[in-house]
């Protein structure tokens, strides 16, 4: 049992590794030109970034964020990976009154632990930046008299999309969730 136990606890492992390492959420906001004097309209990134958990802690840091550089970190990689030792650690420790010290200490963390609120956080970022767009329409006149006025339209796309990374954290949340109730129902028994 204790092998199957290991595996799952494994797992949330697993998932946490490229929820952190790999791109969570890709902004890209480009501007699409259309102008009476070009016959096809011209589009321009404005705009593009790719973020991953730990890219994002690093960037922050050296843009001297130092506290969100580390709640950030402290709360999607120092929390999860502490708890998911500790349970490992509790599965092969001999002593009941230790084993049952770790349990208390992961529901303490548990209950302090920020990854499904960055998870629902990374999520609402998503759905407040998806697909908007805005559009103006201008027109220039032209600086002599022989010359046509020029009719300009210009449209702002705002595009965000989820990527491996948030999926891979989401399924680390879900997953130490629900596994960390097993094992503590387990080890109480």
């Amino acid at each position: 049992m204790k092998g199957v136990v290991v595996a799952l606890t494994l797992v949330t492992f697993i998932l946490l590794v490229p929820g952190v390492t790999q791109p969570i959420y890709s902004v890209h906001i480009a501007t699409e030109v259309q102008a009476s004097i070009i016959p096809d309209p011209v589009e321009v990134t404005v705009y593009e970034q790719t973020r991953s958990i730990l890219g994002t802690v690093a960037e922050l840091w050296e843009s001297a964020d130092y506290l969100v550089s580390f709640l950030i970190l402290l709360f999607s990689v120092i929390v999860p990976v502490a708890k998911g030792g500790m349970l490992l650690t509790s599965i092969f420790v001999t002593t009941e009154a230790l084993k049952q010290r770790l349990v208390q200490v992961v529901d303490v963390i548990g209950k302090w632990s920020m990854a499904d609120v960055f998870v629902v956080a990374i999520f609402l970022a998503y759905l407040a930046t998806r697909d908007q767009g805005q559009s103006n329409q201008f027109s220039v006149e032209a600086p002599l008299p022989l010359l046509p006025d020029i009719e300009v339209a210009m449209e702002t796309h705002l595009t965000s999309t989820l990527g491996p990374g948030f999926y891979y954290f989401l399924g680390y949340c879900l997953f130490s969730v629900f596994w960390a109730q097993v094992l503590r129902y387990r080890l109480r028994a």
